[in-house]
């Protein structure tokens, strides 16, 4: 069973448990609570020590579980789809693994590596880009989003979507090992990312799933899922993010 499927159903049981949203905190999961789920996911563990690694979580508020006041009344509570984050997750996988990408973010690595001060570089690209009208195109942004690997990914989004009946993916996008895009399906609201929650914890922890949330621009709930690339002796080369819309109906298809 692949880890992300696995730490997917790590939350699940906890979230089926309590009947509201479970979040990771900052401190982050240890290692042996991750290795603890691959061995339950191979049956080298009880269930029973299983659900006792997750207590110690709640315990050390590792694992938060809010009161009942903590979520907003006028929204309640949005219940997550576990099969319908896994399906998801196993789309982007498969970008993860795809080497033309991998190949894109060696490229764009060693570039970056050669420049001068290249934060402050990156930071400038930010600031123009934040800086620009929100419907605006710059000839610099659209390197970024009409560039071949970007075209691949919303061919991805696309053959998801004409497979499941509904737009799974509402935005990829990647990164280099610097935080920087790459490449992505549509224009994001800025350009680095390495200062974002989500860059942080898939670079470090391989696997970054958000709460769901309300999009208040699109109207509606979301979940964040951001996966970490590596080369092939894992070393890392940037991060991948996906925008999912929870409100759409999931239907396994072959």
């Amino acid at each position: 069973m692949k880890i992300g499927v696995i730490l997917i159903i790590l939350v699940g049981v906890i979230f089926a448990t309590s009947t509201i949203f479970v979040s990771a905190q900052e401190n982050g999961i240890p290692s042996w609570i991750k290795d603890t789920a691959i061995w339950w996911g191979e049956g080298k563990i009880s269930d029973k020590d299983f659900i006792n690694a997750l207590q110690w979580l709640i315990n050390e508020e590792i694992l938060k579980v809010p009161q009942t006041n903590e979520i907003p009344e006028e929204r309640g509570v949005k219940e997550i789809n576990f099969d319908k984050i896994s399906f998801e997750i196993t789309g982007i996988e498969e970008l993860v693994r795809n080497s033309q990408i991998r190949q894109a973010l060696i490229s764009s690595n060693q570039e970056f590596k050669k420049l001068n001060d290249v934060f402050l570089l990156i930071d400038k690209r930010d600031e123009d880009w934040r800086a620009a009208d929100f419907t605006e195109i710059t000839p610099f942004m659209a390197t970024v989003i009409n560039n071949e690997i970007s075209e691949q990914m919303r061919q991805h989004a696309n053959l998801y979507k004409e497979s499941a009946g509904y737009t799974v993916y509402s935005e990829i996008f990647v990164t280099n090992s610097y935080g920087a895009n790459v490449a992505q399906t549509g224009k994001t609201t800025d350009y680095k990312q390495d200062d974002e929650q989500w860059w942080i914890r898939a670079k470090l922890d391989g696997l970054y799933i958000s709460e769901v949330h309300y999009d208040e621009s699109a109207g509606v709930y979301s979940t964040d899922i951001a996966l970490r690339i590596n080369d092939n002796i894992g070393s890392f080369l940037g991060v991948i993010k996906a925008v999912t819309n929870v409100d759409e109906p999931f239907k396994s298809f072959e």
